[in-house]
């Protein structure tokens, strides 16, 4: 039960922090295809590897500042009550400079549908690090296992 209230008040705070900071992005970049979480079907019909790992060559995705390197959806608990569903990976500040903040937003998918937006985010970010990033879907259990794909997006603020 504690891990639960913990995964709520996480996301809850993500929530809040995505509301305030809605349209205060200056750098948004485009949104790149995630992939399914498993079998490498990334909804153009072809398929991608193992479906396991996504490797952004150049800026595809990204504002110019920042270079999306690798990212993947993760489930754990499957078929369970407490299965949840994430998208993990790392981007590099190519900026040449620091960032005051930077951003990573995913859009969560059942199906065709969209079904969330969130997104992770880092402050005072020095040139050429590396930043391992997670969004977590909000949803559990059955919720989290309807989510089928993803799209993935990097920027910066004003």
């Amino acid at each position: 039960m504690e891990l639960n209230r913990r995964r709520f008040l996480a996301t809850l705070g993500t929530t809040a922090s995505a509301l305030a900071l809605a349209g205060c992005s200056e750098d948004s970049g485009d949104f790149e295809e995630g992939n399914d979480g498993g079998n490498g079907n990334n909804n153009d019909g072809n398929s991608g590897g193992d479906g396991n790992d996504t490797t952004s060559g150049g800026n595809g995705g990204n504002s110019n500042d920042i270079e999306l390197l690798s990212h993947e959806m993760v489930r754990e608990d499957e078929d369970s009550a407490a299965e949840s569903v994430s998208v993990e990976g790392e981007a590099e500040n190519v900026s040449g400079g620091e960032l005051s903040y930077a951003e990573v937003e995913v859009k969560f998918y059942e199906g065709d549908t969209l079904a969330e937006s969130f997104l992770d985010n880092i402050n005072g970010w020095s040139a050429d690090e590396t930043w391992a990033f997670e969004v977590q879907y909000p949803g559990i259990g059955e919720d989290a296992a309807a989510i089928t794909d993803y799209e993935i997006r990097a920027g910066t603020s004003l």
